[in-house]
């Protein structure tokens, strides 16, 4: 599953009592800070089901009615017990299940006889009918059977002629069918379950068609004609399945799966596998039942089934196996032609990750469908993966580069799961990350592939490099982290999961070569094909694959990633050099941005791949490949470096760590940087984020991190450079917005930008490429953040050059603009230009369209149309839209959107975790997220404690929400003062000498802690 935005963050540990008031005097704070809020050492009694059962085959019958929002179903499960039992504990949520259960076993009898053959087939779960005789045994039933089946499977021919194979099924009385804690559905037995023998389960149940975003839901969208069109949908994934058909909910229980689903025939119907059979339903006119092949073995969150008027476009690829499987990409009718762009792209990606893994698609066929209600970006169902229609449907004329990305990025990572999730499968979700982390890495390798000119490994670099922020706050979690109650689940659905675990793979992928790295997929696929594996299956076989390279001899495989997967956040690696003996020391200490850890993380040792590389040695000679090991918390080296330049370790920032160095090597790498000796646009990134993460924690002296910006001042075409300086900047600009310095914060942004703005003609020519159109609109959107006069002149009038068109689909807007323009527009302006996008919103038809305007219309200031918004998110706004009228303007809006949410928890609460599990913790992250004084905060932990069990299940949202606060209100206090004096004497040193090439005094002015991470470097 690709999220929409991953945002599910953590909370604290609280008092005991909320009744506490704030006091200055107290011995205590009333929020106890010592540990996470809601962790346990102890497993939640209804966590999982018991293991003594298990299933391996579901026949369902379902029949879905739209108009009434109601499903009837029939479930047949063939279950096996490992041990005697007298209970069969599965899950059920929100279903009125029928008390007249059956369960039956099959027994099977050699029976001597004259007949010349014997013949066995297996009996059909779902289709025992027979004429019963009763025992001895009062609580067993029997059915006596001869070769009975309903399955056209092929006779099994025996050499032996004087046998044939007798079948009796029994019936085992069900005493009880009770509903418990955790969705669990027990039934009680009156004789216990015999090991390794087939029961068949039957249960009847129905439900009611959700207006949610999971389980079995209605999704709507209006057709040409202005008229309201209904269509069922399922999203499973993690725990919904249940909430649609009894079942055993768990990922390792997988089973295979025989889905027949009775419907209007004016409708078509998809699930998981192709179409087998349609056949009217009896006594009901217009209705027919669709059956679908059976399934191979999958998890229950991977079944899927939709009920829909859509149309399709088609293609198909021979797959290495040399079938040819069927692609089709469905979406309602008036969007048919934004479907071409999904389809010439998934044959060559399937392709392609059939080549790179060895290992065929598994299924005959594949269904992408745009759903129009839909919380994630996608999900990977088998065979049938479901999108929103943002995130599979590109406008090859209007769309926009970012779009077409966003397309292709999120095909490419659902199709990476039909190997990583679907074909092996994390045994629980401790190891989402396994599904998740490999999905993300491999959709980069896969964009790479169709799309080589987007450069999709600088954008992975980008993406690590910003996760390493958030992966510092204190309550960080780790990527392989036990989960121990069932709210935790949906929160194991965050970057950590996903970036940072893509970024441990491609650490390991690069440190034992990608040859090493395919041949230890491919034998854990091969292995774990069709089954649950833990991520030490994975190392294992790695380990195999590498058991004889001599470069890794020395290394464990298991060990080196356990290190990584298995605690918390990373390390930053110090280095300082003795120039006059050649020896380096290299020692790693966590990297935290809070001046108090926890004790146990600091003693945390990761074992750590060096590579490294000098100043004086040219950039395609560079080296990815580590050239050292750091296993323990530190190691000396002799490197025979000339004292005149300067080393650079983690080339590539490949590593998934940060890099401090000695005064004189920052010196010697700023000399390289500005003397253009480092041209390599991921090294001046890297060098500037690492400068800037170092400087927040008083590792670095600010201005040292400040002065690396101005290498951009004369212009800078690579897109990463400007990503890294402006998203570090972007802290600054929160956090000194309110400070009487901000003033010489935004003059010295517009210097920045001026040149290469001017270079890009401010967008205003049609940009060379993809890369273009997105840096150029990143820099003018800065500009105008900054209150540049040209950009908020030029975008104000833009904007009302369209409000003054005939007709406003006539849009003059240049499309790769439209977001600025409206943000602008809406932000400066007033009701008027507020009420003419609200208007667009109602009556367009187009998600793009729609997601635009939602996305743009809360930077307003107006209070009182922020409070419309708010009010509109819980009625009238699209589900799959609404959340996004919270991203309110920091800090006014955010205020407001804060009061709002207080005062009205009860009713927020409700709309949008009915909807899912993600949305509201999204909410939460927007409205609070931005915290820069005490009195916020004060009033967040208020509002937590208040709604303390409601708000447990997003426990790391808040809790990350509370570390980022106390960041930004020790950093205020700390640097904001003297960061202001930087910004106002370098403007007037540049206004002085009116020239772009300022060099100020701060390159003498670095200080750095090597040995000691708390030691405090104070800010000119």
């Amino acid at each position: 599953m690709w999220p929409n935005t991953i945002l599910i963050i953590s909370l604290i540990l609280v008092m005991d009592c909320y009744s506490k008031t704030i006091s200055q005097n107290s011995g205590h704070d009333f929020w106890d800070e010592t540990e996470p809020f809601g962790q346990s050492t102890a497993v939640a009694a209804d966590l999982r089901l018991p293991k003594s059962v298990q299933p391996s085959f579901y026949r369902l019958k379902l029949k879905a009615d739209l108009e009434k929002s109601k499903f009837t179903g029939d479930i047949y499960i063939t279950i096996k017990a490992n041990e005697k039992v007298k209970e069969i504990i599965l899950h059920s949520k929100g279903l009125i299940i029928d008390k007249n259960a059956t369960l039956t076993e099959q027994i099977y009898e050699n029976v001597q006889t004259i007949q010349s053959s014997k013949v066995k087939r297996q009996v059909n779960e779902s289709s025992i009918e027979s004429t019963s005789q009763n025992t001895t045994n009062n609580d067993v039933t029997e059915f006596p059977m001869l070769n009975s089946t309903l399955e056209s499977e092929p006779a099994t021919i025996s050499p032996v002629n004087t046998q044939v194979i007798h079948s009796n099924v029994r019936n085992i009385k069900i005493i009880s069918i009770t509903e418990s804690t955790g969705d669990r559905l027990v039934l009680a037995l009156a004789s216990a379950l015999v090991p390794d023998i087939d029961y068949t389960l039957k249960l009847s149940f129905e439900g009611n068609i959700s207006n949610s975003l999971t389980g079995f839901y209605k999704s709507t969208y209006k057709d040409s004609n202005n008229e309201i069109r209904e269509m069922g949908v399922t999203q499973f994934e993690p725990t919904s399945a249940r909430a649609a058909f009894p079942c055993f909910d768990e990922p390792a229980f997988k089973a295979k799966f025989e889905i027949s689903i009775a419907h209007p025939q004016n409708m078509s119907v998809l699930s998981n596998m192709k179409i087998s059979t349609e056949e009217s339903v009896p006594g009901e006119p217009n209705w027919q039942w669709t059956h679908f092949e059976r399934s191979v073995d999958m998890s229950t969150y991977l079944v899927a089934y939709v009920l829909c008027d859509f149309k399709y476009l088609e293609t198909s690829y021979t797959a290495r196996d040399n079938i040819t499987k069927t692609i089709r990409v469905w979406t309602q009718p008036a969007f048919i032609s934004k479907a071409n762009y999904a389809l010439n792209i998934t044959p060559k990606l399937l392709a392609f990750y059939e080549d790179v893994f060895g290992v065929p698609y598994a299924l005959d066929k594949i269904d992408l469908i745009a759903i129009p209600d839909f919380s994630s970006g996608a999900m990977e169902n088998w065979g049938l993966v479901t999108f929103r229609e943002t995130t599979l449907l590109f406008d090859e004329k209007e769309g926009v580069p970012g779009e077409k990305r966003g397309v292709a990025i999120d095909v490419a990572h659902e199709l990476a799961h039909q190997w990583f999730g679907n074909l092996v499968t994390m045994k629980w979700w401790t190891d989402l990350w396994l599904n998740e982390g490999f999905a993300t890495y491999v959709e980069y390798i896969g964009v790479n592939h169709i799309e080589p000119e987007w450069n999709m490994f600088v954008t992975l670099t980008r993406d690590k490099m910003t996760l390493l922020r958030s992966d510092s706050l204190k309550n960080t979690s780790p990527v392989s982290r036990k989960v121990i109650d069932a709210s935790e689940i949906s929160q194991k659905f965050d970057e950590i999961s996903y970036t940072k675990g893509a970024n441990l793979i491609r650490m390991l992928n690069n440190t034992i070569s990608e040859e090493l790295f395919l041949k230890g997929l491919a034998i854990y696929l091969d292995t774990w094909k069709y089954r649950n594996a833990e991520e030490n299956d994975l190392w294992k076989a790695m380990s195999q694959a590498t058991r004889s390279t001599d470069s890794l001899k020395d290394v464990s495989i298991v060990s080196f990633m356990n290190s990584w997967t298995r605690q918390a956040g990373y390390p930053v690696v110090n280095v300082k050099r003795d120039y006059a003996t050649g020896n380096v020391v290299f020692e790693q200490r966590l990297f935290c941005s809070s001046p108090s850890p926890y004790t146990n993380m600091e003693k945390q040792i990761w074992q750590i791949p060096i590579s490294y590389t000098t100043t004086d040695v040219p950039h395609e000679q560079w080296s990815l490949t580590p050239k050292l090991w750091l296993k323990e918390r530190s190691v000396t080296e002799k490197l025979n470096l000339k004292s005149d330049h300067a080393i650079y370790v983690n080339v590539g920032a490949i590593g998934y760590y940060l890099v401090n160095y000695d005064q004189k090597n920052w010196e010697l790498l700023s000399q390289a940087l500005k003397s253009g000796a480092i041209d390599d646009p991921i090294t001046k990134a890297q060098l500037i984020d690492d400068s800037f993460n170092l400087a927040k924690t008083n590792r670095l002296e600010y201005s040292y991190a400040l002065g690396l910006t101005s290498c951009v001042v004369n212009g800078e075409d690579s897109k990463i450079v400007w990503e890294m300086l402006l998203d570090n900047m972007s802290f600054l600009k929160h956090n000194l917005k309110s400070t009487s310095g901000y003033l010489y914060f935004q003059d010295y942004m517009r210097l920045l930008l001026a040149k290469q703005l001017e270079k890009l003609n401010y967008g205003l020519s049609k940009p060379a490429d993809d890369n273009e159109a997105l840096l150029v609109e990143n820099l003018l959107l800065w500009e105008c953040m900054v209150e540049g006069p040209r950009c908020l002149h030029w975008a104000k009038a833009e904007f009302r050059k369209w409000m003054e068109q005939t007709d406003v689909n006539d849009n003059p807007i240049p499309s790769y603009l439209r977001s600025l323009v409206y943000n602008v527009a809406i932000k400066y302006g007033g009701r008027e230009e507020f009420e003419f996008l609200w208007n667009i919103f109602q009556n367009s038809t187009d998600p793009t369209v729609k997601t635009l305007i939602i996305s743009n219309l809360p930077s307003t200031r107006e209070a009182s149309l922020i409070t419309f918004l708010l009010e509109k998110s819980l009625t009238d706004i699209p589900k799959q839209y609404a959340a996004l009228a919270w991203s309110t303007d920091v800090p006014a809006s955010t205020r407001l959107a804060q009061n709002f949410l207080i005062n009205n928890f009860d009713r927020v609460y409700q709309v949008f975790t009915n909807l899912d599990s993600f949305t509201f913790p999204n909410i939460l992250n927007m409205v609070f997220g931005f915290i820069s004084d005490t009195d916020e905060l004060d009033k967040l932990k208020r509002f937590a404690l208040q709604h303390k069990e409601k708000l447990l299940p997003m426990s790391q949202t808040l809790q990350k929400i509370v570390d980022s606060a106390n960041l930004r209100i020790t950093w205020i206090r700390k640097y904001s003062l003297g960061i202001n004096e930087w910004f106002k004497n370098y403007m007037q040193e540049h206004t002085q000498q009116n020239t772009t090439t300022v060099e100020p005094e701060w390159t003498q002015n670095i200080t750095i802690s090597i040995s000691d991470s708390n030691t405090t470097a104070s800010s000119r």
